[in-house]
């Protein structure tokens, strides 16, 4: 065809395309019809194989289908439908490329023609086997789509039909591995596919050479070492570790064969193995052989490279499970003590020794002398390194009191009496808190307060020495800017912990979350990116209700991409009932700094780009041959795509959008409604924790109510397909009325009291009658007048139940005096995270009856009519109610602005409540550290956190 001729049929294209990206099917299919009656003769008109139809005509017909099944009209649609399905059964099958990738594109919209998507390319595969691209696509389409079995069969056909390209048959093993460890496949597939992966496999290690010299391998042997980790994998998927262990004891694959090396990933693949499989003889030799002292200098100088942990946990474990004679774990313990001869910093052996010995106590091998013994012995060599306490406690867990005392005691005596390096104190100090804070159900005031005054009073004396030994610091107090952490900084955030201590109720005072907020805020002048100290104090401020501060803290902890997934949830859990309006902007700050819808989006468009970028990289590394970290990197989009953080997100960006202007945005509408199993992936290990293990960690006291789970999802879909409903009806869009009660339905109410807070589990029972009475005005018939009469009810007794919470009368009882900070005994003073979480719950639930009533009056939109007396009854009490929302705002605001309200929180911070008075020292200590003028900035702030977050509950509008 000449290029004019090129130039027409790519405009004529063009044409088509246009008018269906602009939604104008009924001009795209007059251009389609017109261009088949014609029958235009191109280069495109060669027959395929045995076929009658024209490639031309094939895609004229698939570009048809499609746009059929995109029409609007139902009968339009309905045409598409049967078309498609005519084309993708045609015999002799359709084999041309762009003819396929269309059907493919109408089929992935069409309900249950997902195995007809495989099939049309696997017909088309047949029919012309060497045609590379065409298998290709095939594989790809699977491969990207995650359809593992689909793409496995491409894999097989490019392996047997391109025999000379070894890496097919790689990707064919990979394939049926990854169908196999597919949860969401079926328990005969994934018995199935694991047998080809381990046939494949052991064939692929039976084929490499035993002679290193042999130069000449069978293409299906294995070549590399990532091919190797591949048959690892595959063996580790299903629990064949002894057959590991065979593999990397052989000769022509093992550790000493020319692909591995003796590369220490596979001696520690090794190791793990041979744990897992019980090996407990050859595992203790083995090791214990890696973690000999040799007499050969050149080995001596190797042995630090295999000082790793893996070997000495094996070595013990071992001794554990093996021969209960005492000979030999004094063998052991004297091998381990000859290590530590030849190297005496060496953390591992010092953990070893002291595992040993503990091994030894609880068989009656040993005394408690011995093992408080090894643990000094421990202490005295490490003392000076942060991670001391923490090695300590591993050992210390589920320990006698008595021994814990013991050997927190010896670390004290031991620093007692010499302040001249802060890493010991600070050792000494987390060990009394375990001693004494920690292991005490109900620890005595006095040592809390004596732990917190010697960790306050060393943090400025280091601080101080430090600037007097740098006399440049004490004129550049910014140079501190560019440290992460100090470790001195441990001290304030022990005090701080120390005085987070719950109330036998399991509550923490906002007295004492006050006083830590000060302690921290001290802390982080001199050192302003100490990360567990911003997370600690993130989590006290939207404890404290002081939003718009959390949320500025947040900013710097600068969160990026996995954070979102693992560390946001610290801050954006619940955020949206807490704080759902934009603070004033910060001066130099992003718009995600002080505005939560930005930086809720922020947070949604990582998992969106994450997904991108995965896809991107999924075929390279196929290409690159890297299985097992392609492995990992399918499992992270696995995690990504059903993350429990996504929807979560999702759902309360949808919710801030609806509370901040009344309704929401499509954009996030999919992830949102969500019904398939989440992924959980949040992680808390940010936070220091120096509980006991019998004890929840830290930062549970922490927490703005449950850790929200699968319930919550399901409460909140449905308090998000509420809103749809009432979307629909008002833009007189057709509403899907097969879901009735979405997801709630098997959802039992009761079930929420492990995720739900009171307010929330109020809200989805209420939800629950308000998508009645909003399917209902929908159309439809699931249920009958009096039903909805009966649930109209309901709500109205609800109402009337808020009217008598909001009472602002001397009720003790009453939402305001439950939820607020109390500056004088009997008199709300500021609001708690509570407080806003309760409001603005309340405040959605009262915006969807708002569009009710406005939907029921308006002549324009057709509804199911309601009861109207009903409706007017109904319609005052949400008027009183929302006003009652703002008399408790109100009033909470009026007592913030009292000209007390300053030099309260000052108190607060350097003397506790009332009852603190009398305690001197504490108070001494603290009015001579914290900077006078930065204390009032921070009470300062504090209030106008709270004020500002008033104001926009002030703001709100039905």
């Amino acid at each position: 065809m000449s290029s004019s001729n090129d130039a027409v049929f790519l405009r004529r294209n063009n044409q088509i395309q246009d008018a269906i990206d602009s939604q104008n099917m009924k001009q795209a299919l007059q251009l389609i019809e017109k261009r088949m009656k014609k029958g235009e003769n191109t280069q495109f008109l060669k027959a395929t194989t045995g076929d009658q139809l024209t490639r031309e005509i094939a895609r004229k017909q698939a570009w048809k289908a499609n746009v059929l099944f995109s029409h609007a009209d139902e009968a339009h649609k309905k045409k598409g439908i049967a078309e498609t399905l005519e084309l993708c059964n045609a015999d002799p099958p359709i084999s041309d490329l762009d003819s396929l990738d269309i059907l493919h594109r109408t089929l992935r919209k069409m309900d249950d023609h997902t195995e007809l998507q495989n099939t049309i390319w696997e017909r088309a595969a047949k029919a012309k086997p060497q045609d590379h691209a065409l298998q290709m696509r095939w594989f790809k389409f699977g491969y990207e789509a995650g359809d593992w079995k689909s793409a496995q069969k491409a894999a097989m056909s490019l392996q047997k039909n391109f025999p000379r390209e070894r890496k097919y048959y790689f990707w064919a093993i990979f394939l049926c591995y990854l169908v196999s460890d597919d949860a969401s496949s079926s328990d005969m597939d994934r018995k199935l596919f694991g047998t080809l992966a381990y046939r494949f496999a052991q064939k692929a290690v039976a084929d490499v050479p035993s002679d290193p010299t042999e130069l000449l391998s069978p293409p299906r042997a294995i070549q590399t070492a990532e091919e190797l980790f591949l048959v690892i994998r595959i063996l580790e998927s299903q629990n064949r570790w002894t057959e590991i262990v065979q593999v990397l004891d052989s000769g022509n694959a093992g550790l000493s064969s020319r692909i591995v090396n003796n590369d220490r990933t596979f001696m520690l693949a090794k190791v793990t193995s041979m744990g897992a499989a019980g090996l407990w003889e050859e595992g203790h030799s083995y090791v214990k052989s890696l973690l000999t002292v040799s007499e050969d200098e050149a080995e001596r100088n190797t042995l630090h490279e295999r000082d790793d942990w893996k070997y000495w946990n094996l070595l013990i474990a071992a001794v554990r499970r093996l021969d209960k004679s005492p000979e030999l774990l004094s063998e052991t313990q004297q091998h381990i003590e000859k290590f530590i001869e030849f190297s005496p910093k060496s953390r591992n052996a010092h953990l070893a020794l002291m595992d040993i010995s503990l091994t030894g106590f609880k068989r009656g091998e040993r005394t408690e002398d011995d093992f408080v013994a090894a643990c000094q012995r421990y202490f005295d060599q490490h003392k000076h390194k942060l991670y001391a306490f923490k090695d300590l406690r591993g050992v210390l867990e589920t320990r006698a009191d008595t021994l814990i005392h013991r050997v927190a005691q010896h670390c004290m005596d031991n620093v007692e009496g010499k302040p001249d390096d802060a890493i010991p104190l600070i050792n000494a100090y987390k060990l009394q808190y375990y001693d004494r804070i920690s292991g005490n159900n109900n620890p005595s005031k006095s040592s809390i307060e004596t732990l917190v005054r010697n960790c306050v009073y060393f943090y400025d004396a280091f601080t101080l020495l430090a600037k007097t030994q740098d006399p440049k610091k004490e004129n550049q107090p910014d140079t501190a800017s560019t440290m992460e952490s100090r470790p001195t900084d441990d001290f304030c955030i022990i005090a701080a912990m120390a005085l987070l201590q719950p109330s036998p109720a399991g509550q923490v005072s906002n007295t004492a979350l006050i006083r830590a907020a000060g302690i921290l805020e001290h802390l982080l002048i001199d050192s302003p990116h100490n990360y567990e100290a911003i997370l600690m104090l993130i989590r006290i401020y939207l404890l404290l209700g002081a939003g718009s501060i959390a949320l500025r803290w947040f900013g710097k902890l600068s969160v990026k991409q996995m954070q979102y997934e693992s560390v946001a949830h610290n801050l954006f859990t619940r955020f949206a009932t807490v704080h759902p309006h934009s603070a004033p902007p910060i001066e130099g700050g992003e718009y995600k700094d002080f505005d939560a819808q930005v930086a809720f989006i922020a947070a949604l468009d990582f998992y969106r780009s994450a997904n991108f970028t995965i896809r991107n990289s999924l075929i390279k590394g196929l290409d690159d041959g890297t299985y097992v970290n392609l492995d990992d990197t399918i499992e992270l989009q696995k995690r990504i795509k059903d993350s429990i953080c996504r929807r979560m997100w999702a759902l309360d960006l949808r919710r801030m959008q609806r509370i901040r202007k009344g309704n929401h945005l499509a954009l996030h509408e999919d992830v949102a409604q969500d019904t398939s199993r989440a992924q959980d992936q949040r992680k808390y290990d940010g936070f220091m924790n120096l509980e006991r293990c019998d004890e929840a960690p830290f930062e549970h006291r922490l927490r703005a109510g449950p850790i929200p789970g699968e319930n919550w999802l399901a409460s909140a879909r449905l308090t998000d397909r509420l809103f749809s409903v009432l979307e629909s009806i008002g833009s007189q869009k057709p509403v899907v009325l097969k879901l009735e009660l979405p997801d709630i339905g098997g959802l039992s109410l009761s079930q929420t009291n492990s995720d739900h807070t009171d307010a929330e589990r109020d809200a989805a029972k209420i939800h629950i009658e308000l998508l009645k009475v909003a399917m209902f005005m929908a159309g439809s018939k699931a249920h009958t007048s009096s039903e909805i009469e009966t649930a109209l009810g309901e709500i109205e007794d609800w109402l009337k139940a808020k009217r008598s919470d909001l009472a602002l009368e001397d009720n003790n009882k009453s939402l305001i005096m439950r939820t607020t900070i109390e500056f004088t005994p009997g008199t709300p003073g500021a609001p708690t995270w509570e407080y806003f979480h309760a409001i603005w719950t309340l405040v959605e639930t009262l915006k969807a009856l708002w569009n009710m009533f406005d939907l029921d009056s308006r002549k324009t939109v057709k509804t199911a009519k309601l009861p109207a007396e009903q409706m007017k009854r109904l319609n005052t009490l949400v008027r009183e109610v929302f006003e009652d929302v703002r008399s408790n705002t109100r009033s909470l605001k009026q007592s913030l602005t009292e000209s007390a309200t300053l030099s309260t929180l000052i108190d607060m911070v350097k003397r506790g409540d009332s009852t603190d008075e009398y305690e001197k020292p504490l108070q001494e200590v603290l009015e001579k550290a914290l900077d006078e003028s930065a204390l009032e900035l921070f009470c300062g702030e504090l209030r106008e956190s709270w004020e500002e977050a008033l104001d926009g509950v002030l703001a709100a509008r039905l």
